[in-house]
């Protein structure tokens, strides 16, 4: 397409922001109200903590269903024709709602960092990583460093050059880069971080569990209120 030289009257979906309607996986169910992900074909499944997920909301209803009907994509199930990839549809909602925390991991510090999904009705907090000593090649531009544990949380990455009270902390998209996703740090060109250094390197990861979303508040139930618009990058 070639760029606009007059105005343009653009399409927009309405609702689609807050309301997706996704293909059910085959032989699943989706209990409404439950947190819904998607998988590598693109269908909608239980969340659940395998990485490959993107948890992208909450279970409405069927599309073109009953009402308070689960979906119930299986052979011989409740639903007339059910049981193959795409034979029902789920509206999923986005919005801020509330789930449990699976192991008292989050706590009032956490409100504003990620929830990562455990299962479909479950969050939990990110594992904390202290900072800890790599060291740093001869020629550090272009060097990459390996975290352990993904997605890493954003701006939980602190690269210092010492364990404890640091003289110097080193300046994200300056000193160096982070792969949020698949946990890597990258020294770019320009970097300050010295030759042959040793830096520490302290984050938070999910350690391999998909970002539900933000933690919005703690509930006085213990429960989680998550945010579902406000997530990580690269996170859906």
């Amino acid at each position: 397409m070639a760029a606009l030289t007059n105005s343009r009257n653009t399409p927009e979906m309405a609702d689609f922001a807050r309301f997706r309607v996704v293909p059910v996986e085959a032989a699943t169910t989706i209990y409404l109200g439950s947190m819904v992900a998607i998988n590598a074909a693109g269908n909608a499944v239980p969340a659940s903590s395998n990485p490959t997920l993107k948890v992208i909301g909450r279970a409405e209803r069927v599309h073109d269903g009953m009402v308070a009907q689960d979906a119930v994509n299986i052979v011989n199930g409740p639903i007339p024709g059910a049981g193959a990839a795409g034979a029902i549809s789920i509206i999923v909602k986005r919005g801020v709602f509330l789930y449990a925390d699976n192991d008292a991991s989050i706590l009032q510090a956490n409100v504003g960092d990620l929830a990562y999904a455990v299962d479909d009705n479950s969050v939990s907090a990110g594992v904390t990583v202290a900072p800890a000593a790599v060291a740093i090649g001869a020629t550090p531009a272009g060097t990459v460093i390996s975290l352990a544990g993904r997605p890493i949380a954003k701006n939980s990455v602190v690269v210092q050059n010492a364990a404890v009270s640091p003289t110097t902390v080193y300046e994200e998209g300056r000193d160096y880069l982070v792969d949020y996703r698949d946990g890597g740090i990258v020294l770019p060109v320009g970097t300050t971080i010295p030759a042959s250094a040793n830096v520490y390197i302290g984050y938070r990861h999910g350690d391999g569990r998909p970002v539900a979303g933000t933690i919005a508040a703690i509930d006085q139930s213990g429960d989680i209120w998550v945010d579902f618009w406000h997530r990580a990058p690269l996170a859906v």
